[in-house]
């Protein structure tokens, strides 16, 4: 009997060893190898220290800096989540409203400037939202004195630089930007911060 518990005993343990010790090492190890970035999280970092993730929105104050797509989550990765919110709810159409009212852009508004992603953590907005809050922005860095028509040039420089097609423009659809490249790039190109 106890060469079988032995037996048993042993079972157990290179089963716990293999599958939460040395699998995870493996995957671990292959992605570091292979996928070094995104394994750490798609980390941008600027004068080294990580100011946000490529994969994840981050909320951006003020209007001199491009927003992302609003978020029911309130852009915490760790709530990640839609509103729930189907088109006839009220709630929705309020929610919308506000945003609309907050925003104050003239002509017709790009649907993704005032609907919530899936998750509500999508770092991307389509290009056309993107161009339709360079007034905006322009606006409020002229406030604080700078020139109007440089950060014109330069919003368009880096959304044209910055702009991409979904999966490599194998299903179509409209290019996207994401939203905090375009700000610090921006920063970058107009001296801001």
């Amino acid at each position: 009997m106890f060469k079988h518990i032995r037996a048993l005993v042993a079972l157990v343990a290179l089963t716990v060893a293999a599958g939460a010790v040395l699998y995870p090492l493996a995957v671990y190890a292959f992605a570091q190898g292979l996928f070094p970035a995104s394994a750490n999280g798609s980390l941008i970092e600027r004068d080294g220290k990580p100011v946000g993730s490529r994969l994840i929105a981050q909320e951006f104050k003020g209007d001199e800096w491009f927003r992302p797509r609003p978020s029911a989550a309130g852009y915490n990765a760790a709530a990640s989540g839609g509103s729930n919110f189907g088109a006839s709810n009220p709630k929705l159409r309020e929610r919308i409203d506000e945003q609309l009212k907050a925003d104050a852009r003239p002509g017709p508004v790009a649907a993704d400037a005032v609907l919530a992603s899936g998750s509500g953590l999508d770092p991307h907005v389509t290009l056309s939202n993107a161009r339709q809050q360079v007034e905006r922005i322009v606006a409020a860095r002229a406030k604080v004195g700078a020139d109007g028509a440089q950060v014109r040039a330069a919003a368009d420089a880096v959304l044209s630089e910055l702009a991409f097609a979904p999966l490599g423009g194998l299903v179509g659809g409209e290019p996207l930007v994401n939203v905090l490249e375009a700000n610090l790039e921006l920063a970058r190109s107009t001296g801001a911060r």
